[in-house]
């Protein structure tokens, strides 16, 4: 179902895969986050505080060291999937959502910090979180996240958004989401035998020629048909709106009007 294309041009910060050292550092630091380490599972366990009959089991989705001009830091995502813990067994309904674990690590003059994190953030949907989340600088100064893309479908119809996850404060926060695809194939047909087919894709890009910008903002290219007839490529330039520290699709945003 998800199905994304990024085009992302980086400075020239290093970001390089971690040591053994700071695999020891992100594990401890998990340690202490969470409410154990599954060995069965190799995950780490994250209970529900209200709910006896829900807790998430977080794998590592990855890790990445940034040289940033501040210092070094880890930036690690977790992905994780809903379970039992009376029974082991998985819950898969469709109005379960799955858990994301998003923290960045720092080196102070006390040793290891967290400098930003969010242990429990709701994503997905059958009881899982989207895996494969890219890393992505998103300031001109040392701000970075992750970008992802998922949806839901439902009697047909596919509908997908974007999400960015970035520190805000000591905190992590979506700064999105935006609408990514629309597409009623399963509804209509691929050759709209039942109805006229719209299906919109979109590329996502970080627009880091605007080098002036608090947090850089986004270009995302559609394409695709709208209702049988044959879209031409147009790029909407998305911005970023400090007050609210989110991404503001435009009022004419196509996406969501189909939403609608």
């Amino acid at each position: 179902m998800k199905r994304m294309v990024l085009l992302v041009v980086l400075a020239s910060v290093a970001v390089t895969v971690m040591s053994s050292e700071d695999d020891a550092i992100v594990r401890e630091v998990l340690n202490r986050l969470y409410d154990g380490y599954d060995r069965t599972n190799a995950c780490w366990v994250a209970r529900s505080a209200d709910d006896p009959g829900r807790a998430d089991c977080l794998k590592i989705d990855r890790v990445d060291r940034v040289e940033a001009d501040t210092g070094p830091r880890l930036y690690v995502l977790l992905t994780g999937r809903a379970f039992d813990p009376r029974t082991g067994e998985n819950i898969d309904s469709h109005v379960t959502r799955g858990l994301v674990g998003a923290l960045v690590i720092g080196f102070g003059p006390d040793g290891v910090e967290l400098i930003a994190g969010e242990p429990r953030l709701s994503s997905g949907g059958w009881g899982g979180a989207p895996t494969d989340w890219r890393l992505i600088k998103l300031a001109p100064s040392d701000y970075w996240g992750w970008v992802n893309r998922d949806g839901f479908l439902g009697q047909g119809v596919l509908v997908e958004s974007y999400s960015i996850l970035a520190p805000h404060g000591r905190r992590i926060r979506d700064l999105g989401p935006i609408h990514a695809a629309w597409n009623n194939v399963g509804a209509c047909g691929e050759g709209g035998e039942i109805c006229p087919v719209t299906d919109i894709e979109s590329t996502l890009e970080v627009d880091s020629i605007n080098i002036g910008a608090t947090v850089f903002p986004l270009r995302i290219t559609l394409t695709g048909q709208f209702e049988g007839r044959q879209l031409t490529p147009k790029i909407w330039n998305i911005p970023f709106d400090q007050t609210s520290w989110s991404y503001v699709e435009p009022d004419d945003w196509p996406l969501a009007d189909l939403e609608d």
